[in-house]
Protein backbone atom coordinates (compact mmCIF):
# COMPACT_ATOMS: atom_id res chain seq x y z
CA UNK A 1 0.00 0.00 0.00
CA UNK A 2 1.34 3.71 -0.89
CA UNK A 3 1.94 6.13 1.33
CA UNK A 4 -0.83 8.12 -0.27
CA UNK A 5 -3.33 4.99 -0.36
CA UNK A 6 -2.59 4.54 3.34
CA UNK A 7 -3.28 8.36 4.79
CA UNK A 8 -6.67 8.49 1.98
CA UNK A 9 -8.31 5.70 4.35
CA UNK A 10 -6.93 7.22 7.84
CA UNK A 11 -8.65 11.04 6.45
CA UNK A 12 -10.50 10.55 3.08
CA UNK A 13 -12.38 14.31 2.87
CA UNK A 14 -8.70 15.43 3.63
CA UNK A 15 -7.17 13.57 0.50
CA UNK A 16 -10.59 13.60 -1.54
CA UNK A 17 -9.60 14.84 -5.45
CA UNK A 18 -6.13 16.04 -4.47
CA UNK A 19 -4.41 13.85 -7.11
CA UNK A 20 -1.73 14.80 -9.11
CA UNK A 21 -2.50 17.91 -11.02
CA UNK A 22 -1.98 17.76 -14.83
CA UNK A 23 -2.47 20.27 -17.68
CA UNK A 24 -5.24 19.31 -19.84
CA UNK A 25 -4.53 20.62 -22.87
CA UNK A 26 -0.82 20.86 -23.39
CA UNK A 27 2.42 18.31 -23.35
CA UNK A 28 5.00 19.11 -20.81
CA UNK A 29 7.76 19.12 -23.15
CA UNK A 30 8.41 19.76 -26.48
CA UNK A 31 8.75 16.39 -28.67
CA UNK A 32 10.48 16.52 -31.86
CA UNK A 33 8.78 13.70 -34.02
CA UNK A 34 9.86 14.73 -37.93
CA UNK A 35 13.64 14.83 -37.00
CA UNK A 36 14.35 15.10 -40.64
CA UNK A 37 12.22 18.61 -41.02
CA UNK A 38 13.58 20.02 -38.13
CA UNK A 39 17.60 19.05 -38.76
CA UNK A 40 17.06 20.85 -41.85
CA UNK A 41 15.62 23.96 -39.99
CA UNK A 42 18.64 23.46 -37.67
CA UNK A 43 21.14 23.24 -40.00
CA UNK A 44 19.95 26.10 -42.27
CA UNK A 45 19.61 28.34 -39.40
CA UNK A 46 15.58 29.22 -39.99
CA UNK A 47 13.21 29.18 -36.72
CA UNK A 48 9.86 27.54 -37.08
CA UNK A 49 8.51 31.12 -37.08
CA UNK A 50 10.50 32.32 -40.00
CA UNK A 51 9.38 29.11 -41.98
CA UNK A 52 6.03 29.44 -41.01
CA UNK A 53 6.19 33.28 -42.66
CA UNK A 54 8.05 31.97 -45.42
CA UNK A 55 5.54 29.46 -46.07
CA UNK A 56 2.27 31.48 -45.69
CA UNK A 57 0.87 29.56 -42.38
CA UNK A 58 0.41 30.10 -38.66
CA UNK A 59 3.53 29.24 -36.56
CA UNK A 60 1.66 26.55 -34.64
CA UNK A 61 1.13 24.89 -38.08
CA UNK A 62 5.00 24.57 -38.31
CA UNK A 63 5.46 23.54 -34.56
CA UNK A 64 2.72 20.95 -35.17
CA UNK A 65 4.93 19.38 -38.38
CA UNK A 66 8.19 19.08 -36.51
CA UNK A 67 6.52 18.31 -32.62
CA UNK A 68 3.78 16.41 -34.03
CA UNK A 69 5.00 14.84 -37.35
CA UNK A 70 1.70 15.90 -38.71
CA UNK A 71 1.86 15.90 -42.84
CA UNK A 72 0.59 19.47 -44.03
CA UNK A 73 -1.64 19.27 -47.44
CA UNK A 74 0.03 19.33 -50.66
CA UNK A 75 -0.25 22.97 -51.01
CA UNK A 76 2.03 23.77 -48.27
CA UNK A 77 3.91 21.16 -48.76
CA UNK A 78 4.91 22.47 -52.18
CA UNK A 79 5.45 25.94 -50.46
CA UNK A 80 7.99 24.28 -47.74
CA UNK A 81 9.45 22.03 -50.64
CA UNK A 82 10.36 24.88 -52.16
CA UNK A 83 11.69 26.97 -49.22
CA UNK A 84 14.20 24.66 -48.14
CA UNK A 85 14.90 23.17 -51.83
CA UNK A 86 13.96 19.59 -50.43
CA UNK A 87 11.53 17.28 -52.06
CA UNK A 88 8.71 16.45 -49.90
CA UNK A 89 9.82 12.19 -49.42
CA UNK A 90 12.71 14.01 -47.46
CA UNK A 91 11.01 16.46 -45.36
CA UNK A 92 8.07 14.69 -44.73
CA UNK A 93 8.83 10.91 -44.79
CA UNK A 94 6.09 9.00 -42.74
CA UNK A 95 8.13 5.68 -42.29
CA UNK A 96 10.53 7.75 -40.32
CA UNK A 97 8.19 10.12 -38.55
CA UNK A 98 5.92 6.87 -37.48
CA UNK A 99 9.26 4.71 -36.31
CA UNK A 100 11.59 7.52 -34.75
CA UNK A 101 12.35 7.55 -30.81
CA UNK A 102 10.46 11.01 -29.47
CA UNK A 103 13.21 13.24 -28.72
CA UNK A 104 12.96 16.19 -26.34
CA UNK A 105 13.94 19.60 -27.00
CA UNK A 106 16.95 20.70 -25.43
CA UNK A 107 17.64 24.67 -24.46
CA UNK A 108 20.63 25.01 -26.68
CA UNK A 109 22.64 22.21 -27.92
CA UNK A 110 26.35 22.38 -27.20
CA UNK A 111 27.56 21.40 -30.56
CA UNK A 112 25.30 23.63 -32.25
CA UNK A 113 26.67 26.71 -30.44
CA UNK A 114 29.91 25.92 -31.74
CA UNK A 115 29.37 24.97 -35.26
CA UNK A 116 26.78 26.51 -36.81
CA UNK A 117 28.37 29.89 -37.09
CA UNK A 118 31.50 28.69 -38.62
CA UNK A 119 29.82 25.79 -40.72
CA UNK A 120 29.71 25.47 -43.96
CA UNK A 121 28.04 22.01 -43.79
CA UNK A 122 27.02 20.34 -47.78
CA UNK A 123 25.20 17.31 -46.07
CA UNK A 124 22.40 19.67 -44.52
CA UNK A 125 20.68 16.15 -42.83
CA UNK A 126 23.65 14.80 -41.31
CA UNK A 127 24.87 17.97 -39.23
CA UNK A 128 21.31 18.87 -38.38
CA UNK A 129 20.73 15.89 -36.89
CA UNK A 130 24.41 15.92 -35.32
CA UNK A 131 22.18 19.48 -33.58
CA UNK A 132 19.17 17.66 -33.28
CA UNK A 133 20.92 14.84 -30.58
CA UNK A 134 23.53 17.19 -29.27
CA UNK A 135 26.54 14.97 -30.68
CA UNK A 136 29.49 16.31 -31.47
CA UNK A 137 31.78 14.81 -34.27
CA UNK A 138 34.48 13.09 -31.90
CA UNK A 139 31.22 11.54 -30.00
CA UNK A 140 29.50 10.13 -33.13
CA UNK A 141 33.25 8.66 -34.89
CA UNK A 142 33.78 6.88 -31.14
CA UNK A 143 30.52 5.33 -31.53
CA UNK A 144 30.66 4.15 -35.48
CA UNK A 145 34.81 3.55 -34.78
CA UNK A 146 35.68 6.21 -37.10
CA UNK A 147 37.74 9.27 -37.13
CA UNK A 148 36.39 12.56 -36.77
CA UNK A 149 38.10 13.62 -39.97
CA UNK A 150 36.00 10.87 -41.47
CA UNK A 151 32.81 11.85 -40.10
CA UNK A 152 34.15 15.82 -40.68
CA UNK A 153 34.59 15.01 -44.21
CA UNK A 154 30.51 13.15 -44.83
CA UNK A 155 29.53 16.86 -43.36
CA UNK A 156 31.63 19.35 -45.06
CA UNK A 157 31.68 17.94 -48.73
CA UNK A 158 29.23 16.21 -50.82
CA UNK A 159 31.53 12.49 -50.32
CA UNK A 160 29.07 9.67 -50.15
CA UNK A 161 30.25 7.24 -47.49
CA UNK A 162 30.99 3.24 -48.36
CA UNK A 163 28.13 1.51 -48.15
CA UNK A 164 28.87 0.37 -45.04
CA UNK A 165 29.85 2.89 -43.35
CA UNK A 166 26.11 4.51 -44.22
CA UNK A 167 24.71 1.61 -43.07
CA UNK A 168 26.30 2.59 -39.57
CA UNK A 169 25.64 6.09 -39.94
CA UNK A 170 21.95 5.46 -40.79
CA UNK A 171 21.60 2.99 -37.70
CA UNK A 172 22.52 5.19 -35.45
CA UNK A 173 20.48 7.88 -35.91
CA UNK A 174 17.25 5.26 -37.27
CA UNK A 175 17.41 7.15 -40.40
CA UNK A 176 17.62 4.89 -43.90
CA UNK A 177 20.92 6.18 -45.70
CA UNK A 178 19.05 7.62 -49.00
CA UNK A 179 17.57 10.02 -46.87
CA UNK A 180 20.78 10.69 -44.48
CA UNK A 181 22.57 10.94 -47.96
CA UNK A 182 20.23 12.45 -50.12
CA UNK A 183 22.36 15.81 -49.99
CA UNK A 184 25.89 13.81 -51.42
CA UNK A 185 24.01 12.27 -54.01
CA UNK A 186 22.75 15.39 -55.69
Amino acid sequence: MSYFEKYQKVNPAKYLSKGVKKSRFRKAKKQIRNRVLYAILLSKDIKLSELANKVGVSPRAVIAWVMDGIVPNEHNMGKVCAVLNYPHHILFNEEIVNRSPIICVQNQSKYYKRVVALSAAKNKILHGLMIVYDISLNDLAKELNLTHSTIRKYIHNKFLPDIQIQKNISDFFKIPANVMFYDATN
